[in-house]
């Protein structure tokens, strides 16, 4: 079974034999969720590729990390970027969730003209720190090193820009004659997804983007939820370039 992962904000000055200090919201999650015992072995990461391997001693009340070794994990060559609709109630926190194990790096929350949910006021920061603590809790279950970033809330102007700076982008779309899992791929850089509300995307949003470069495309015949349709795609994405021995044909990096 592969250790359980644990957070902390800086790893710069861990060491073999030293000791690691953890969040007290850690040491309660490593004790009273993870019930992790003297001797057992746990992974410790500062969210942006720094990670050690340690031992955990354990006595009574007390709970310590031992660093054993120390290691960097490197960003893969291809960075997948999800531009992800708003969405209401907790269908965003769950997208958040499954995209991040899927292998998302970056999601740009997006104010769609057909998303129900808004964020403004107090509400906005108060969202995107959901969706942010989202990303850095499914980070933990999946053991990746990297917690993808979340950006502020954009809208379409902004996410066009954003699309114009990626390698390749694709729109999700039901009628889409293209499928995600076929078109040419490149082999570094960024690959941007635009995921539209449960209202669809409308004309000229996607107008907009195949403006900037982006190509729609299908990932099946039926219509995924919001909250889910990113994750497939970031999974189809993933099986094309992550994890097969050998990445798909495509276009030059």
């Amino acid at each position: 079974m592969t250790p359980p992962l644990l957070l902390v904000d800086d790893l710069a000055s861990a060491a073999p034999g030293s000791v690691v200090e953890l969040p007290a919201a850690e040491v309660r999650h490593a004790a009273s969720a993870l019930r992790i015992g003297d001797g057992e072995q746990v992974l410790v990461s500062d969210g942006r590729g720094a990670r050690a391997s340690c031992t955990a001693v354990v006595h009574g009340s007390s709970f310590t990390l031992v660093v054993d070794r120390l290691d960097t994990v490197p960003r893969p060559p291809v960075q997948f970027t999800v531009v992800q609709a708003l969405a209401k109630g907790e269908h965003g926190e769950l997208a958040v969730d499954l995209m991040t194990q899927a292998g998302v790096d970056r999601i740009i929350p997006w104010s769609a003209q057909r998303s129900i949910a808004q964020w403004k006021g107090e509400r906005a920061q108060k969202s995107l720190d959901k969706w942010r603590s989202a990303a850095r809790s499914a980070a933990k279950q999946s053991r990746r090193a990297w917690i993808p970033e979340v950006d502020a809330v954009a809208s379409t102007p902004a996410v066009a820009s954003a699309l114009q700076g990626c390698t390749a982008s694709f729109v999700l779309h039901e009628q889409a004659t293209v499928s995600l899992a076929e078109v040419p791929l490149p082999v570094s850089g960024t690959i941007a997804l635009v995921v539209g509300p449960e209202g669809g995307i409308a004309a000229d949003e996607l107008a907009a983007f195949e403006a900037c470069g982006a190509t729609a495309v299908s990932i099946g015949d039926g219509v995924l939820r919001a909250s889910l349709a990113g994750t497939v795609a970031v999974s189809v994405l993933s099986t094309r370039l992550r994890w097969a021995e050998q990445p798909a044909a495509g276009m030059g990096g």
